[in-house]
């Protein structure tokens, strides 16, 4: 007997590697869940196919059966397929197995927000920003299309901007591989997303790339414009008529800026014939027109998830550093040939010094990071991860009682690497300095000095909105309560 579906929780520990951390989406048919990899000591997502789902319970034992066949040869198409794709903007296919009865998939974890929740919260925002998003994905599409593979489900929801600004395009549950005869779609049966959808798909005929096109031209114009190409309402008809008969607005009649030639690049891609649409690479010529320039500035207002940043600092931005990992690393080998330090390795490091400290007790990891710290600045300047490793450091000399080397970095990181004035930089800032008082605070006991940074953070707390402002509370709250310990047992 497999095991069961209430063996996949926090904790579990799947194929002898993976610990599962959170649950982080699930669906009708899969749940995709956070994991570390105990061999390699990256974060990893492992989405699982669901074989008890409510509906199933619905379905005669004959009914049942065959769907469950479905989904098992739909889940293993989308291994398959994720095995034929290696580009930085796709999630790379790392395992797949079965824990029990239960398929799994197993693959780089970004760590981002979906472009529905980008556009919610930032919309609206320039052309140089809805074109660094479709740029990237469209060079996605070019090495999936050239190896005959089509998504069949582009929406806002299945794209991701990293942290860093990468974008990466994800789900390719209902994907295919052109030319391979497939009894998974019954033949006039609609597959994709209602409203991104395209004319073929819609009336259940035979779909290649330009399908992916039409889609991929629907989420630019969202990007674009704030809204979609088509909204259901009783003048224009129902989305369906719309997406079969009618052509849209060109998007700079509902938004300013737009050059005339995404206009024209946007409706040719909205083309109903899918013969005469254009494609992904004739897309990217033009978009490439329209990336932001290496040194230009950060989009206003700032953006947490920027995907400008990959063509504004190139330099950042290496083949490893796009990629997803392709192979373990352990230790940070000094390369004497190449002469630079392996990315890759370095944010495996990091994740290996995370966990040191959430033990409280910082070891090698931590120690290889603090040898590391000038060259990682030298070498990628201002970039987050060198935050990241800098932040790491200073929490180990924190945890080791090294509290006047820890100041003195928690004073660095807000000096030297926090350089904009937008408010979440403002606020991290303001969460060093805070920190850099405490280690102070730790080391001399000088009150008087951390409750003046208090203050102070107050004063920029409450100049904040939200959530830069909780975040500085809470650090600032954090601070106030060891100077009242501190006052406290002066007193005494």
């Amino acid at each position: 007997m497999g095991a069961g579906w209430g063996e996949v929780r926090a904790g579990a520990l799947i194929g002898d590697r993976y610990e599962l951390v959170d649950l982080t989406g699930k669906g009708g048919m899969a749940q995709i869940w956070r994991a570390h990899d105990q061999r390699t000591g990256r974060q990893v997502a492992v989405k699982f196919l669901r074989l008890d789902t409510e509906d199933l319970h619905q379905l005669d034992t004959r009914e049942r059966e065959e769907e469950l066949r479905h989904r098992q040869l739909r889940f293993n198409r989308e291994a398959r397929l994720l095995a034929l794709l290696k580009h930085p903007n796709i999630p790379e296919q790392y395992d797949f197995e079965t824990h029990g009865d239960f398929p799994y998939l197993v693959m780089y974890h970004v760590t981002g927000i979906n472009v529905r929740l980008f556009l919610k919260n930032y919309t609206p925002f320039t052309s140089h920003v809805a074109v660094s998003v479709a740029a990237q994905i469209a060079e996605a599409f070019i090495h999936t299309h050239e190896r005959s593979v089509v998504h069949r489900d582009l929406k806002p929801e299945n794209l991701v901007i990293s942290e860093t600004g990468v974008v990466f395009l994800i789900d390719f549950g209902i994907g295919k591989q052109l030319g391979i005869t497939s009894t998974l779609t019954q033949p006039g049966s609609t597959l994709g997303t209602w409203g991104y959808q395209a004319p073929e798909q819609i009336q259940g005929e035979e779909v290649t790339a330009a399908a992916d096109v039409y889609a991929f031209s629907c989420v630019l114009y969202e990007l674009l414009t704030g809204r979609p190409p088509f909204i259901e309402n009783n003048r224009d008809g129902s989305l369906r008529v719309q997406h079969l008969r009618t052509m849209p607005l060109r998007p700079g009649d509902l938004a300013a800026g737009i050059p005339d030639a995404l206009d024209e690049l946007v409706l040719w891609g909205l083309t109903k014939d899918p013969t005469k649409r254009p494609t992904m690479r004739e897309i990217l010529d033009v978009l490439n027109k329209f990336t932001p320039l290496p040194g230009d500035p950060e989009p206003e207002p700032w953006l947490r998830y920027d995907p400008t940043r990959p063509f504004r600092f190139p330099e950042e931005y290496t083949h490893t550093d796009r990629s997803c990992p392709q192979k373990p690393a352990e230790r940070v080998e000094d390369d004497k040939d190449r002469g630079w330090l392996d990315l890759e390795a370095v944010e495996l490091l990091c994740s290996a010094a995370e966990r040191e400290l959430e033990e409280g007790e910082p070891g090698d990891a931590v120690s290889e990071l603090t040898g590391l710290m000038p060259r990682v600045r030298e070498e990628w300047g201002r970039r987050p991860l060198v935050r990241r490793v800098w932040e790491l450091i200073a929490g180990g000399l924190w945890l080791r009682g090294d509290f006047g080397a820890a100041a003195r970095l928690y004073e660095n990181i807000a000096e030297d690497l926090v350089r904009g004035n937008h408010p979440g930089e403002r606020a991290d800032r303001t969460v060093f300095g805070l920190r850099a008082a405490r280690c102070r605070l730790e080391s001399d006991g000088d009150t008087e000095a951390a409750i003046k940074v208090i203050v102070e953070a107050g004063y920029v707390a409450g100049a904040l909105s939200e959530p830069y402002a909780t975040q500085v509370e809470a650090e600032r709250t954090e601070a106030a309560d060891r100077v009242s310990e501190l006052l406290a047992a002066q007193g005494s």
